[in-house]
Order: C-alpha cells, then structure tokens, then sequence
C-alpha cells in the first residue's frame, strides 16, 4: 500500500467519514478509509447517540411499517405482534454499519478500508502521507479528518455493593448508552419534553441549557455542578431564580435508578448528594464542556485551530471553510464536530450537517480532480 496513491483518504469510522465514503464511492473515487480501532471507536460520541429520532427519513415506525406489510395474514400473526412491540431504534452505529455493507456491497474495489488509528499526517510535496498504528503507510492526493471531539463526563463518586467507593466516569456509561445521559440539545433535547431533567455543568453554558428546557418544554430543571463552584452572569442568575431552576454545588453520590424491573440505565430517577439531598429527574443533560477535540493530524499539517476555544490547543476545533469544508491546508478537509465554520456562520453539529458537509468536501474534491483531468486531456494553448 506504500506505493499506492489514493484520490482520497478518509480518517474516520463515525457518520462523517461514513458519509464521505459513501460519496466518494458514489462518484467511484478510488478512497482508502482509515477506520479506527476499538479504541477510537470508544473515545467517540457515536457511541453515545443511542437513537436518532430528529432526522426526516431516520425512524424505527418506518421499518415497522414496511416490516408489518410483510406480515399479513393469521399465519403471521404472532411475528406482526412481535415487531409490534420491538424496540427498533436506529443508532448512529447502526448507520455507520449499512454505508461499510452497501460499500463493500454496491462498491467493492473502489473503497479500501483500514481498521486501526491513523498516528500521524504529514505532506510531501502535493501527496498527503498517513501512518497507521500497526505501521501502514497510506498516500493520497486529498484527506478528509472527521476524528470528532468527546465530551467532558462527570465523575461521580458511588459505593459499589462491597462498600468501596470509587470515583470515575463509568457509572454514567449505562445511561449514556440507553439515552437517559443526554449530549446533544438539538438531536436529543426533545426527549425531555415531559419529564424532570437535571444539567450537568457549573458555568454559563449549563445555565443557559436549563432556562432553554425550562422556557421550551416547561419541565422542572435543576443544574448539578458536581462539586464545582456554580458560576454564570448576574442576568442569569436573575432568570433561573426566576423560573425556580436551582443550581445544587453538592457531590453526586448516587444515581438513583427504576424500580428494579428493568436494566440499569433505562429508567433514571434522580440523585442523591453528598449532602443528602435528593433531586429527581428523568433526563440528565452533560453541558461541561469539551474533554477533547481530537485534532492531532491537523495540528500535525499545519491546519489553523480557533483561538476563541482558549489556550489548550487540545480543545480547540479546527477552522474550515463554510462552503467546502476546506481548512487552511491545500486539499485538507475537515467536518462533524471538530470543525468550527470562519466567519459568523454557525456551526450546527447534528448528524444530517455532517453528513451535508461531508458530501460538499468530497464534491468539491471530486470537481477539483476532474478539473485537472480536463487540464491533462485539452493543454491550454502556450
């Protein structure tokens, strides 16, 4: 694969390296997509987004319906009640699944695909070089990152059923994983529409969350610092005081789960602190901010980041132009949730803009490429 040079390489095992494949396949664009490894694939928020409900086209009753037509008669009466009662959600994973089968499927020899973390990027003259963690050396004349970002994650400190008490992120990880644990207030925050909802997080960001769930949906919000000291404008504090909407600084010591029917995760119930109070809630909404943007093979190209995000280059997204998603590097390009779009145009980070910017890179790619291809089969006169 050394000698090998690709139109486009793709690094990214998410919904924006699956969308840019599926074009650049689309188009038959010979494209070698750098997946990621087990470890990439944990470090995600696809893993996070159990059910996607806010996109047109993306909803289990669709595969129900068409499922149920199928199934006419008595003699398929007991599978019709089966589906019935199925629960058919559709995950950002299981999107990521049918684009590597409909590749492999509608497109094979046009997509090589690479299970392991790209390590490194450098530029060799025009060609974009990518080194694999097992040692791989890919070459492409293009490169589209969509490494995503990973939320801060709250630490809460539990006692397991021996007494020890641990401290740490994994008590979140079932809820998380059944969308009691929310990330998103444009793709999930409709999910809390009737019911009582806490924010995780101690600043502006956290309080403008809880006024927005509050003034949309008309739910009891509370805001959770977890030990942190609660910090927001004067104006704000005036609001939240206003619509009843308490911020408890208290450590977390217990997530308070259903009634013991169901697995845990399914059914949230509220809090307990450390300091004995009990705040119910049904939804739990992180707003602590980034932990990571995984902009490593950016920063390794040269790419500019966004000096607003702060000093730590680590949590800083990479700028891109609005149009084409292009960064600041000739032929790098870069979308989903590690961008930030230069001017004042916003950056939205839903699954259906990663997609619609991931297609643009690849167009904008692929118009390049042929350009070029025109340039070689009709020379410009002198």
């Amino acid at each position: 694969m050394t000698d090998d040079l690709f139109p486009l390489a793709v690094i990214g095992g998410g919904i924006g390296g699956g969308a840019a494949v599926l074009r650049a396949a689309q188009n038959m664009m010979r494209t070698v997509w750098i997946r990621g490894d087990r470890a990439t694939a944990r470090a995600s928020r696809v893993k996070y987004v159990y059910n996607i409900d806010n996109m047109i086209g993306i909803h289990p009753d669709i595969v129900r319906g068409k499922v149920l037509e199928l199934l006419q008669g008595e003699e398929h009466a007991a599978a019709r009640a089966v589906v019935e009662n199925a629960h058919l959600h559709i995950g950002t994973q299981d999107i990521v699944d049918n684009v590597v089968e409909r590749v492999r499927g509608e497109f094979a020899g046009t997509v090589t695909e690479i299970e392991d973390k790209a390590v490194s990027a450098r530029r060799e003259g025009e060609v974009f070089v990518i080194e694999t963690g097992a040692g791989a050396t890919v070459k492409s004349r293009a490169l589209l990152l969509s490494t995503g970002v990973m939320d801060e994650q709250p630490s809460i400190k539990m006692r397991t059923k021996a007494g020890k008490v641990i401290d740490d992120i994994r008590w979140i990880y079932p809820y998380a994983n059944n969308e009691t644990f929310l990330y998103c207030v444009i793709c999930e925050g409709h999910l809390t529409r009737e019911a009582s909802t806490v924010v995780f997080g101690a600043g502006e960001t956290a309080a403008q969350i809880g006024i927005l769930f509050h003034e949309r949906y008309g739910i009891p919000v509370a805001i959770l610092t977890n030990g942190e000291r609660f910090e927001a404008a004067e104006k704000t504090r005036a609001l939240l005081g206003g619509y009843g909407i308490r911020a408890f600084e208290s450590r977390v010591v217990e997530i308070l789960d259903g009634d013991g029917e169901g697995p845990r995760g399914t059914s949230l119930r509220g809090f307990r602190l450390e300091d004995g109070t009990t705040v119910p809630a049904r939804f739990a909404m992180i707003a602590m901010g980034l932990h990571r943007v995984y902009n490593d093979l950016a920063r390794q190209l040269g790419a500019e980041l966004d000096a607003r995000d702060g000093p730590d280059e680590g949590k800083r997204h990479v700028l891109v132009e609005a149009a084409t998603s292009e960064t600041s590097v000739p032929g790098l390009f870069a979308v989903g949730d590690m961008t930030r779009r230069r001017g004042t145009s916003p950056s939205y980070k839903q699954i259906y803009t990663a997609q619609e910017y991931a297609v643009r890179a690849v167009n904008t790619i692929d118009l390049r490429q042929r350009r070029a291809r025109r340039e070689k089969a009709v020379p410009r006169d002198g």
